[in-house]
């Protein structure tokens, strides 16, 4: 056996174990049989030679005349029976103390978790529930985690995240944001291809396929080991590093490239329902990013997003054109344009809030032959300077849609007589809507929100559903 395992034995027998040391002897015990069985030993041991200490007539010479040969058969089965009760004593208090069932160590706090849909985990997933070693498995949303070093995770579904202790923890799959106060120093993230180490910062980590790491530091420093080569890479405010099952190669997040049936209402005698889509006709949609007017890069979504004010090259606001060649000689009388959410893994989700989009209809039908193809924020038609500003003299406001934050799949809905109106009044058939995200995020790397165009694989694209009634 150990020298550490005879030092916690001794201490265990002469009642003197810190919190510490006996959970350390539970270990040992419990991992090993022979442990056991020398704790056992070593206990009754002790006990027995305790037993003999206290009384010296055991280790005095009695001579051998007959009265003190029947003095010691006498003492014999008192020592054995006095010998075996202290060890037994010892044994219980053990079975009580040393080999109960452990209380599961607990290090954190669920402190967030409003609005979040789960999968199954092993840990507890109720608002304020304490926290110990175990696998969080978010579906959906936005989760805050705080440690008891002060250390703050924030977990973006859907995520796969495992707690080791209050200093290490593993992201299988997913998105976190974690910010770690002086006090919480040496705080680890692990991933399947690089494990980090924290030196109080904010940070940003997304594991996309559960092979792929990429590292984002918004503040402060981090050191980051590439698991297949072991070289640390050190990672200080602004910078970024993907790293791959292979390599670790630097990354511009700012240049990050997008990652790629309803009840029929009862309808009134003369009223018929339409459906129009991007892609009927002469529809089409697009999205324009500031300056430096970079060309649309995406075919397959639309990309929105609104970033502080000091931060606003990296504006981004959608275009959607519907050919309303269909309603040549009706007139609406109720109409709904949905959009359907796609996640995009362009940003951190906790870094934008609760998020409201509102939809703008172009007022100008001059305006109406805007290029899907090249389409650029100086050219956008009506748009105006700023984040999720346009030009009011040439737009009407149809409706807006509130997101929780987090949230990056669904359909939202605008409808009502703003948008039946504005339909109504399109002299030349055909309808350009403007979508802004109104709510800014943290300039840091915040997420850019996506919705299926009409060239996306799975996905609907933007569609008006309408009433309408013959002239």
């Amino acid at each position: 056996m150990t020298d550490e395992l005879r030092d916690l034995c001794s201490a265990a027998a002469e009642g003197a174990l810190t919190p510490e040391q006996s959970r350390r002897l539970e270990e040992l015990v419990r991992a090993d049989p022979r442990a056991l069985a020398y704790l056992v030993e070593h206990l009754h041991l002790h006990a027995t030679l305790a037993w003999a200490a206290g009384n010296p007539a055991l280790l005095r010479h009695e001579g051998a005349s007959p009265a003190a040969a029947r003095r010691r058969a006498r003492r014999r089965p008192r020592l054995a029976w006095a010998g075996w009760a202290v060890a037994a004593c010892l044994l219980v208090g053990l079975a009580f103390g040393v080999l109960r069932p452990a209380k599961p160590h607990q290090f954190a706090r669920l402190a967030e978790a409003d609005g979040c849909k789960w999968d199954s985990g092993t840990l507890p997933t109720e608002a304020g529930a304490r926290l110990g070693a175990g696998r969080l498995r978010l579906s959906e949303g936005v989760a805050r985690l705080v440690f008891d070093n002060g250390a703050e995770v924030r977990l973006e579904g859907p995520a796969d995240l495992e707690l080791a202790s209050g200093w290490e923890v593993t992201l299988h799959r997913g998105r976190l944001v974690a910010r770690c106060p002086e006090a919480a120093h040496g705080f680890a993230v692990r991933t399947p291809t690089a494990d980090l180490k924290d030196y109080g910062t904010e940070f940003g980590v997304s594991v996309p396929d559960g092979t792929t790491a990429d590292v984002q530091v918004f503040e402060g420093r981090v050191d980051v080991t590439h698991r297949a080569t072991a070289k640390v890479e050190q990672l200080v405010t602004g910078r970024g590093m993907r790293f791959t099952p292979d390599a670790a190669v630097p990354t511009d997040p700012k240049a990050e490239d997008p990652r790629t049936a309803d009840p029929q209402p009862a309808l009134l005698p003369g009223r018929r329902m339409v459906t129009i889509t991007t892609a009927t006709g002469r529809g089409r949609d697009a999205y324009v990013e500031g300056k430096p007017n970079l060309p649309n890069r995406s075919d397959v979504l639309i990309l929105v997003k609104t970033p502080p004010a000091d931060k606003l090259d990296y504006a981004r606001k959608g275009y959607i054109g519907f050919d309303l060649r269909a309603l040549a000689g009706a007139r609406v009388e109720s109409a709904q344009l949905s959009l359907t959410q796609a996640a995009t893994a362009m940003g951190y989700a906790s870094e934008c809030p609760d998020a409201t989009f509102t939809l703008y209809g172009v007022t100008d039908d001059a305006l109406s032959d805007w290029p899907e193809a090249g389409l650029t924020w100086d050219a956008a038609p009506a748009n105006a300077p700023g984040g999720a500003a346009v030009d009011p003299a040439k737009t009407v406001k149809l409706g807006q849609f509130h997101l929780r934050q987090g949230v990056q799949t669904g359909v939202s809905a605008v409808g009502g007589p703003a948008l039946a109106d504005f339909l109504n009044t399109r002299t030349r058939l055909y309808a350009t809507v403007i979508l802004v995200r109104d709510t800014p995020g943290s300039g840091r790397h915040d997420y850019v929100h996506g919705f299926a165009g009409k060239d996306h694989p799975s996905l609907p694209p933007p569609t008006l559903k309408l009433v309408v009634q013959s002239r």
